[in-house]
């Protein structure tokens, strides 16, 4: 509701109360969202160093292990190797066994990120370093022989597989697998399984891990290849959550340092950010729920209640002491206009202390201009309404006495010079005629002044037999629509005694409707001789002119189109009347504009229903 609706004390009292209020209230909400925003700034911020430094620590590993799977490029003794088949020389691969374990334990030396390797040559023969067990042995030549596949398919022949744990030596283990190939004869010579320890990127993701805080690696493939809390991914989060972490993960692209966004799922917000890792083309992406925030936020709000609490109770006591003062006397006032008999006009009198003399000057101005206003207002609506009345009527009987005189001038001059059938018909249609104007009611159906137009028409035709043609084209549901009298015939009238004034044949007139969202048109055209652009000009300004009675006959010719203009905004209004177009040799083109199914009332006689 508006403050405008309550009493004058009530605003009082609302006015001083924000006074005291609101600017408190701004105060605290800006500071408590500075504070938000500041908050949430240094999670992002963190978020993306975390992610930064798990992107860098991940290359680091898949470096040292690249180096340990390029051995056979470094050792000639190990691409050798790589390339030979023991078959008959079983002592041969026991030696080059022995060397393969003393270049990984070499390589390996200062590295201990690889936790375990083996490579198996192009006849199938294997070398391993640190494989502590037969079981453990099968299971990585299963795994190579199982990845191999997609490895030759990848970017740098090279595939990593989801990150496990190992029984064995208790660590997560990030797998590799590469297919290697001859730097001489660049042939597929084997592949090299890696196994690389994967708890330095794990003790980042550790280190930042909160109950809202969770880092999650898909890989090339977009299958989850590592998460932070494995209870998240399980059971955790809600379908809606992973779905928008999935997009987000679609999203990260090669070109893309660190993404930020921010999601929205349900009541729930999160900030999440993500990487491309290059040697890879893994994701890695870390989210944050915003409770911890909007927890702070809350905080900030709690700790500013108090404040409010004591505003408000200052503004409670400030308000009552202002508006009782303010407001005792115009109480006084409403009381006296609630019990006013209006029937009985008199004038109001407020008996107010020395203080509200003012207000008892605003009563006495408001007395005597009251007075004046009601009198005034009696008078003008009474005569604005026979005003109106009396403009109607001469409205109506200024169109159509023209053409009432001319049409008794034909029947007369037939009747005395032939002796023929279409006096027959002159007379009923003019009989028509005069019945349809000497109506009382200036409302009438569509079909009804078509109606009085085809007489018209058929009184001209016999007048000049052949020189008019006259169609119509109007749909059959617009019919039965109500619509002011003589707005569509006083141009035909035109059309034929001035746009066919100097023509004796092929005079056409055409009426059409159609409509336009809730607006109907209806276009008149004639192929007469139109009118010059000043001519038109001159007719278009006198639309919006009031027409003096009697009417001055230097304007005779457009006082019909000057009617049905007035008339049309009287009913409906000003957003309502005609356009004209018209071009000297070729004809005039009539657009009447009307609201589609609004019956058309004038303002003063609504005005008198409701009375």
């Amino acid at each position: 509701m508006k403050l405008q609706n309550f009493s004058y004390r009530t605003q009082i009292f609302f006015s001083s109360l924000l006074l005291v209020i609101l600017p408190t209230i701004i105060l605290g909400i800006a500071t408590a969202n500075r504070t938000s925003n500041e908050v949430q700034e240094d999670f992002s911020r963190s978020m993306d160093t975390i992610t930064t430094q798990a992107d860098l620590t991940l290359d680091t590993l898949l470096q040292d292990a690249t180096k340990v799977a390029d051995l056979h490029i470094l050792n000639k003794d190990i691409r050798k190797a790589m390339i030979t088949n023991y078959e008959d020389d079983l002592l041969s691969y026991s030696q080059d066994s022995y060397l393969f374990s003393s270049q990984l334990i070499q390589a390996n030396r200062l590295n201990s990120n690889v936790t375990t390797c083996m490579f198996k040559n192009r006849y199938g023969y294997t070398f391993d370093y640190n494989i502590p067990n037969v079981k453990d042995q099968y299971a990585i030549l299963d795994h190579m022989d199982e990845w191999a596949g997609t490895a030759r398919n990848s970017d740098y022949y090279t595939y990593f597989a989801p990150v496990q744990q190992s029984s064995t030596v208790k660590k997560s283990i990030l797998p590799m697998v590469k297919v290697l190939y001859d730097s001489y004869t660049f042939k597929e010579i084997g592949t090299c399984y890696v196994g690389i320890n994967f708890s330095a990127v794990e003790n980042i993701a550790n280190s930042a891990q909160t109950q809202n805080n969770v880092m999650l690696i898909y890989n090339a493939d977009g299958g989850l290849a590592y998460s932070s809390d494995k209870d998240f991914v399980e059971k955790d989060a809600s379908p809606e959550l992973k779905k928008a972490i999935q997009n987000f993960n679609q999203k990260i692209t090669k070109e893309s340092s660190v993404r930020t966004e921010k999601l929205n799922v349900g009541s729930d917000s999160y900030m999440i950010n993500g990487c491309y890792n290059k040697t890879t083309g893994w994701h890695i992406v870390h989210f944050m729920n915003n409770s911890l925030i909007t927890q702070a936020y809350r905080n900030n709000l709690y700790h500013y209640a108090g404040i409010f609490l004591l505003a408000i109770f200052l503004g409670l006591i400030l308000a009552a002491l202002l508006s009782r003062g303010l407001t005792r006397s115009i109480r006084q006032l409403c009381e006296k206009i609630d019990f006013r008999d209006t029937s009985n006009y008199s004038d109001i009198t407020v008996e107010g202390r020395i203080s509200n003399q003012e207000l008892q000057k605003v009563v006495h101005s408001f007395n005597r201009l009251n007075s004046r206003l009601t009198q005034s207002l009696q008078q003008n609506y009474q005569s604005r309404l026979n005003e109106q009345q009396m403009h109607i009527q001469v409205l109506q009987a200024q169109i159509n006495h023209h053409f009432l005189y001319n049409t008794l001038n034909v029947i007369k001059s037939l009747a005395d010079i032939h002796n023929v059938p279409e006096i027959k018909t002159i007379a009923m249609c003019m009989s028509e005629l005069l019945r349809y104007n000497l109506k009382k009611v200036p409302i009438v159906l569509l079909k009804e002044e078509l109606l009085q137009i085809r007489r018209y028409m058929t009184i001209q035709n016999i007048r000049f037999p052949g020189k008019f043609s006259f169609d119509y084209d109007i749909p059959d549901e617009f019919l039965g629509l109500e619509i002011p009298a003589f707005i569509l015939q006083p141009f035909v009238e035109n059309a034929i005694g001035h746009g066919f004034s100097e023509r004796e044949e092929n005079c056409y007139i055409s009426i059409s409707a159609n409509l336009e969202g809730n607006t109907l048109h209806f276009l008149i055209a004639d192929n007469g001789q139109g009118m010059e652009k000043n001519e038109l000009e001159e007719l278009v300004d006198s639309l919006d002119k009031e027409i003096d009675f009697p009417a001055d006959t230097s304007s005779n010719h457009s006082i019909g189109i000057r009617n049905v203009q007035q008339r049309i905004q009287s009913y409906y209004g000003k957003e309502y009347g005609l356009t004209i177009d018209s071009f000297p040799g070729q004809g005039t083109l009539i657009d009447i504009a009307l609201p589609y199914g609004k019956k058309p009332a004038l303002p003063c006689t609504e005005q008198n229903k409701t009375e």
